[in-house]
């Protein structure tokens, strides 16, 4: 039967689309202004003057452009060695695990986990925001409307054995809305591994939009049914599962993050399943699908992983990029 011979974690931030003096400034901006919610560690909302005070300088020596060139240099470097790393293990299937941030579902049906079984993957195209720059960022990021091979017979096993497994699965074989997959899928096909040729199984869990957002302790066992599925699948394939977004952001807390790290290493299931909802929150949910991936590699073995903390603004904004394989 099939094995997965790989768990990747990777982040998929607009912070690696574009060198920093233009995009981890620009993001610094979209911060000041209020673009989004700020949350703090305790998972309160707060205004960014009010994280400025509340840092009190904290960051003030992470802002310079060589400290963001050199952060940025080092992620770069381990996106290319999370490529070499999976083309050396000659996967036959990759399962995404991604979430959607209203790319493909709507308010009007927000599944909290779904699969998608369709014949083919069609990511997301560049929206036209009246900012060049940021248009291009999302072409940097995979989002270029490709189209790419799913693999709808491990998709429909997938669902079949986690339904057997008491999961209540959404399945779809098609998009709701006019667009395509979205980043957290579009990275890893259309960045990571341009240009290399594997079907993909999406996995999505819905991490941003309450109420119904899964808890860790689901993610974990989910991640675990998914390892139980790949088992039986049949054809004897190489199965890579990859978990794509996080850490935290748009407030970095390195604290959750390395804590996060540490547990996934140590294969530290408790600690993973009793991470505090409130803090998961905003880009920080996308942590529930790097749980998921921990459940996955439970039997796996730790290769290596690096997080950088990337602060870009005094208030302590930005996001924790992490980057990890256990095979």
């Amino acid at each position: 039967m099939s094995r997965i011979v790989a768990v990747v974690g990777t982040s998929h931030s607009p912070m690696l689309g574009m060198e920093p003096e233009r995009m981890w400034n620009l993001r610094a901006e979209n911060d000041a202004a209020g673009e989004y919610d700020l949350y703090d560690r305790r998972g309160a909302v707060r205004t960014f003057e009010e994280l400025v005070t509340a840092a009190d300088g904290r960051y003030d020596d992470e802002l310079s452009l060589e400290t963001w060139n050199a952060k940025y240099d080092a992620a770069s470097a381990c996106v290319d060695r999370l490529r070499k790393d999976l083309i050396a293990l000659e996967p036959d299937l990759l399962i995404v695990i991604g979430d959607d941030q209203e790319e493909l579902f709507t308010a009007r049906n927000q599944p909290a986990i779904a699969v998608y079984h369709g014949e083919k993957i069609e990511t997301h195209k560049p929206i036209e925001m009246g900012n060049a720059l940021l248009s291009q960022v999302q072409r940097n990021l995979g989002m270029d409307g490709e189209i790419y091979p799913a693999h709808p017979t491990a998709a429909l096993h997938i669902i079949e054995e986690l339904i057997s497994r008491d999961f209540d699965i959404a399945s779809s074989s098609e998009t709701e809305t006019e667009g395509g997959f979205g980043h957290a899928f579009a990275w890893v096909v259309g960045k990571m591994l341009k240009n290399v040729t594997i079907p993909m199984v999406p996995v999505l869990i819905n991490t941003y939009f309450p109420p119904n957002q899964p808890t860790p302790g689901r993610c974990y066992d989910l991640g675990r049914a998914l390892a139980g599925a790949v088992d039986s699948l049949p054809g004897d394939l190489r199965v890579a599962v990859v978990a794509s977004g996080g850490l935290s952001h748009f407030v970095v807390d390195d604290e959750l993050d390395r804590r996060i790290l540490d547990a996934m290493i140590d294969h530290d299931e408790a600690t993973l399943r009793a991470l505090p909802v409130e803090q998961l929150n905003s880009g920080t949910s996308e942590v529930r699908n790097w749980i998921a991936a921990a459940g996955a590699a439970q039997d796996l073995d730790h290769r290596w992983s690096e997080y950088i903390p990337a602060w870009r603004s005094p208030a302590g904004t930005g996001i924790g990029l992490a980057f990890g394989l256990w095979t």
